[in-house]
C-alpha cells in the first residue's frame, strides 16, 4: 500500500523523489521519507510522520546527490512516527531499504539477527518489520558478498510479498530494486544518461513513458546507463523498454476541488473510452480484437465465477447479475480473501473473472494463482492497469481504460469495471449461442446510452449537496436495494464508510425485517434505491415500513415518481434506464452524497484515514 520512488543519474535526486512521492500520495501518507546520495559518499535521510507536506517544511535544504529513494507509507507495523518512516538502514548505516509489503517472518528473523547486534552494541531503530531486511543484506556484504548477491540472499529470507529499492553508501552510482510476489507494481523508467523508479506510472510520467515492469523474483541493479536484470533461474540480462501511452496531465486535479470529485465527473469519458471500439453494431460483436479466450473455450464454459474486493466485489455481484441475464450461464461472486481459503469446487468449465483495480490487490492475486495451481480454470482479468501482476496471471485481460485514478475511494474504476462486465456478459452470450444477433445488438446499444445516463446523474450534484447537509450529524445510514440494485446499496454504504467515516450498511430490502428494522428511528437515516424496475413494488413496501419506524427516507428513484416522492422525505429523480442499466443511473448519485457528507463533515476525502489506494498487504 505503499509508494516507492527512486532516481540515479545527473540531476540532484531530492527534488525528484519529492515529485514523484506527491504523485504516489495516495497510496501511503501517515509518514514518508527520502535518502539522496552522493559521490563522495555522504548521506542525507530525512523522514517525517504525517503527509507529505510535512517533510517538505523539514526540508530546509535539499539534500544534494545524484541517487536516492524515498518512501511513503501506510502503516503495517509500528505507529506513525519519525522512527518508522521510510527509508530504514542497517546498524552500520551503510545499507538503505524501502519497502512496500510484509515480512511476515521478522519476529524470527529479529531474533536471530538480535546477537549479533548486540554484540556489536547496537540496538533496532525502530519498531517495523522492514528494519530486519537492511540487516539482513548488510550482514550477507559482511561476509563477503556483492550487494546483488547479498539482496538476493536476503530476500529469499523473507517470508510474504515483498517490492524493495535499496542502495549502498559505498557504491553512490547504483540503486537496486526487488520483487518477491504481489507486492505492489515497480516499474522502472528510461531516461537519457538518467533511469528512476516507482511502484506506480504516474510518478514516472513527467519523465518518461519508456519502461520496464519488474517482475516476480526479480531484482534489478539500476544505473544512469540503464538497467540490469537478474533472477535466480534465467542469466542477466538488459530488459527491453516499452513505451505506455498515459498523459501525466491526466493527474492533475485540475478545477475540481478534490480528486474524487474530478474523477466522478470525468466517469461519461471514463466508460465511453472504455466501451469505444469494443460494442459494435453492424453487424453486432463485443470485444471482437482484443480478447485472448476464443469461443470455444466460452462455448465449453457451464459456469462463471466472479471475484474482487471492496468495490470491485460489488462490481464482480452486479456482473454476475450480468452474466445470468445476458449470457444466460450460471454464474455467482465470492469475495477474493476468503476464496483460496476454504474448498471451492470448480473445474475446467468454470471460467473465472477477478475484477481489480489496480491489478495488483493481493487477495485477488491470491485467488488466481489458487485457481491456476488447483484447477487450471480459464482465467479472464477486469483491470485498469495494463501490465500489472494480474494480467500477467490472466488467459484474457480487459482493461478499463478509465486513466490514472488518484483518489482512494475508486469511482471511474467502478464504473469502468461495470462496463467491461457487461460486454463481458454480451460476449459469453454470443459465443453460446444465448444471444441471437438482434438480442446482442440491442444489449451493445444500451450499454452506448450508458455515458450519457451518467452524465445527466452528474447533473444532480447541487441536490445531493443540498440533502446532504441535512445528515452531517448522522453517525448511521441504511441503504435498501433489489435485485441488481442490492449491490448498489452496498457501494453505496462502502463509500459513507470510506470518506464520510459513517457507519453505514448496505442490505437487500427484503432482508430489512429480519434485524436492521429493529435499528430505525428518527435520528437513523434510510438511503432506498427505488426505480421502476420489475421490484419497485416490494421496495415502496419497504419504504412505507421504513417510514413508519419515522425514519427519514432519501429515495433515489425514476424522473418524475411523484407517487415515489409523495411517500419519502427527499427524492432524487435519475433519468429512467432499462432493468440492464440501472447502475449506470444510480452510480454517480450514490457517490455524490458519500462526497458531500464528507465534504460537510470537513474531511479529508482523496485521502481518507487508514485507507490506501492499492491494497497489497493482507
Amino acid at each position: 500500500m505503499c509508494g516507492i520512488v527512486g532516481y540515479v543519474g545527473h540531476q540532484s535526486a531530492g527534488p525528484i523523489l519529492l515529485e514523484g512521492l506527491q504523485r504516489l500520495e495516495y497510496r501511503g501518507y501517515d509518514s514518508s521519507g527520502i535518502a539522496v546520495l552522493d559521490r563522495d559518499g555522504s548521506l542525507a535521510v530525512l523522514k517525517r510522520q504525517g503527509k507529505l507536506r510535512d517533510l517538505e517544511a523539514a526540508i530546509v535544504a535539499m539534500p544534494s546527490g545524484g541517487a536516492g529513494i524515498g518512501h511513503t507509507r501506510w502503516a503495517t507495523h509500528g505507529v506513525p512516527s519519525d522512527r518508522n518512516a521510510h527509508p530504514h538502514a542497517s546498524s552500520s548505516g551503510d545499507v538503505i531499504v524501502v519497502q512496500n509489503g510484509i515480512v511476515e517472518n521478522y519476529r524470527s528473523l529479529k531474533a536471530e539477527l538480535e546477537q549479533t547486534l548486540a554484540a556489536q552494541g547496537r540496538s533496532w531503530l525502530s519498531d517495523t518489520d522492514t528494519e530486519v531486511i537492511p540487516e539482513l543484506i548488510a550482514r550477507e556484504l559482511a561476509r563477503g558478498q556483492m550487494f546483488e548477491e547479498a539482496l538476493q540472499a536476503a530476500i529469499a529470507r523473507l517470508r510474504g510479498a515483498n517490492a524493495i529499492a535499496a542502495f549502498h553508501r559505498a557504491d553512490p552510482t547504483r540503486i537496486y530494486a526487488a520483487r518477491k510476489g504481489s507486492a505492489g507494481g515497480m516499474v522502472i523508467g528510461y531516461g537519457d544518461g538518467e533511469m528512476f523508479l516507482a511502484s506506480d506510472l504516474p510518478a514516472l510520467l513527467p519523465h518518461t513513458t519508456d519502461v520496464y515492469h519488474l517482475e516476480d523474483g526479480e531484482i534489478a541493479v539500476i544505473d544512469s546507463q540503464g538497467a540490469l536484470i537478474h533472477r535466480a533461474d534465467r542469466p542477466r540480462h538488459r530488459p527491453e523498454p516499452r513505451q505506455v501511452d498515459l498523459d501525466p496531465v491526466a493527474v492533475a486535479r485540475g478545477p475540481y476541488r478534490h480528486f474524487m470529485l474530478k474523477e466522478i465527473f470525468e466517469q461519461p469519458r471514463a466508460l465511453s473510452d472504455t466501451i469505444r471500439g469494443r460494442a459494435r453494431l453492424d453487424p453486432p460483436s463485443a470485444l471482437a480484437d482484443e480478447f485472448e479466450i476464443s469461443d470455444a473455450t466460452l462455448r465449453s464454459v457451464e459456469r462463471v465465477l466472479v471475484i474482487g474486493m471492496g468495490t470491485s466485489l460489488h462490481a464482480a455481484m452486479i456482473g454476475r447479475w450480468w452474466i445470468e441475464q445476458i449470457a444466460g450461464i450460471p454464474a455467482d461472486f465470492d469475495n477474493a480473501s476468503e476464496f483460496r481459503f476454504r474448498a471451492p469446487v470448480i473445474g475446467p468449465a468454470t471460467l473465472v473473472v477477478s475484477v481489480t483495480q489496480s491489478g495488483e490487490t493481493i487477495d485477488t492475486l491470491g485467488a488466481m494463482d489458487h485457481v491456476r495451481d488447483r484447477w487450471g480454470a480459464p482465467q479472464i482479468v477486469v483491470t485498469n492497469v495494463e501490465g500489472s501482476e494480474a494480467t500477467r496471471k490472466a488467459d484474457a485481460s480487459i482493461l478499463m481504460r478509465c486513466g490514472p485514478e488518484v483518489g482512494v475511494a475508486s469511482t471511474k474504476t467502478f464504473l469502468g469495471s461495470l462496463a467491461a462486465l457487461y460486454l463481458l456478459a454480451c460476449r459469453i452470450g454470443k459465443a453460446r449461442g444465448s444471444l441471437g444477433d438482434a438480442d446482442l445488438g440491442e444489449a451493445l446499444e444500451q450499454l452506448l446510452t450508458s455515458p450519457s445516463l451518467v452524465e445527466r446523474g452528474l447533473a444532480l450534484s447541487d441536490q445531493c449537496n443540498e440533502i446532504a447537509r441535512s445528515y452531517t450529524g448522522s453517525t448511521n445510514f441504511l441503504v435498501l436495494g433489489r435485485g441488481i440494485e442490492h449491490p448498489l446499496a452496498m457501494e453505496a454504504a462502502l463509500k459513507c464508510k470510506e470518506i464520510s467515516y459513517v457507519h453505514a450498511e448496505g442490505y437487500a430490502a427484503g432482508e430489512m425485517k429480519h434485524g436492521p428494522i429493529a435499528l430505525l428511528d428518527q435520528q437513523f437515516p434510510v438511503i432506498a434505491l427505488a426505480t421502476r424496475g420489475p421490484l419497485f413494488d416490494k421496495m415502496m413496501s419497504a419504504i412505507q415500513q421504513v417510514s413508519a419506524r419515522r425514519a427519514p427516507v432519501i429515495a433515489v428513484g425514476d424522473e418524475g415518481d411523484d407517487e415515489l416522492a409523495g411517500l419519502v422525505d427527499h427524492y432524487i429523480g435519475v433519468p429512467p434506464a432499462s432493468d440492464l442499466l440501472t447502475p449506470f443511473a444510480l452510480t454517480p448519485v450514490i457517490q455524490l452524497l458519500a462526497y458531500h457528507i464528507a465534504l460537510a463533515r470537513g474531511l479529508d476525502i482523496d485521502q481518507p484515514r487508514n485507507l490506501a489506494k492499492t491494497v497489497t498487504v493482507e
